[in-house]
């Protein structure tokens, strides 16, 4: 089979779409997950979502971001903190390194087959992604940047938490909505600037980012989702 990132025929390892590091606080003793479904209700699982699509020495390419990553937003490198009003501002992030993390994980919802990740439709953008990341080419702070939040309950992150990307607006420019890692992840996907806001809040090549805490409560993409399980007695 071919790899989906550097198109070369090889053996295809099962993949994963969401990198396994940001599925450690949802699994149980016995390492599985619930996944919740309208059609079929609750599931366990032993893995987070994979499906045949990268060979070998993509993978170990990604691997290298994931780690670094896994670093960065589990305290595995020394970042300087700063709270500004809500804000809070970190600095000392490797920009490149981060960034393909972040891409490469739009990337993968974009290209994958899964049910999971049907709402992530990225056109000519997937192609673009694709280079960069074979490049391992970051691009400027205006290329597909992404902004995160925190989600807070009760004074908490809520790290047990995996939902199925959706799309909103950011301005007049189409965006993706992921939550994993007990963050809410934003990315825009558009050729054009982004809106200024988003680009003040978004990793900079200095390697400095700005994160507004968010309550579960007040995030209704994932609220709504909730009143729907409870609605067809998934929950």
């Amino acid at each position: 089979m071919r790899c989906h990132l550097c198109k070369k025929e090889s053996d295809l390892k099962n993949s994963h779409i969401i990198p396994e590091f940001l599925f450690a606080a949802l699994y149980d003793e016995k390492h599985r997950f619930h996944e919740l479904h309208l059609d079929t209700g609750n599931k366990y699982k032993q893995k987070g979502f994979r499906e045949p699509l990268l060979c070998g020495d993509c993978e170990q390419l990604l691997s290298r971001y994931e780690r670094y990553a896994s670093k960065v937003l589990n305290g595995g490198i020394p970042l300087t903190y700063r709270r500004d009003g809500r804000i809070i501002r970190i600095s000392g992030i490797d920009y490149r390194r981060f960034k393909l993390f972040a891409l490469s994980t739009l990337w993968r919802t974009g290209v994958s087959k899964m049910e999971m990740f049907s709402g992530v439709t990225l056109g000519p953008h997937e192609e673009k992604l694709r280079l960069m990341i074979l490049m391992e080419n970051a691009g400027d702070a205006s290329r597909y940047p992404f902004i995160v939040s925190p989600i807070m309950h009760e004074g908490d992150i809520v790290e047990a938490l995996v939902v199925p990307p959706t799309q909103t607006r950011l301005g007049h420019q189409l965006a993706y909505r992921f939550v994993f890692g007990g963050l809410a992840w934003t990315y825009v996907a558009c050729s054009q600037r982004p809106p200024k806001e988003v680009e003040d809040a978004a990793l900079s090549m200095e390697g400095t980012m700005s994160m507004i805490p968010w309550a579960l409560s007040d995030m209704r993409f994932i609220t709504s989702m909730a009143q729907e399980l409870v609605k067809n007695e998934v929950l």
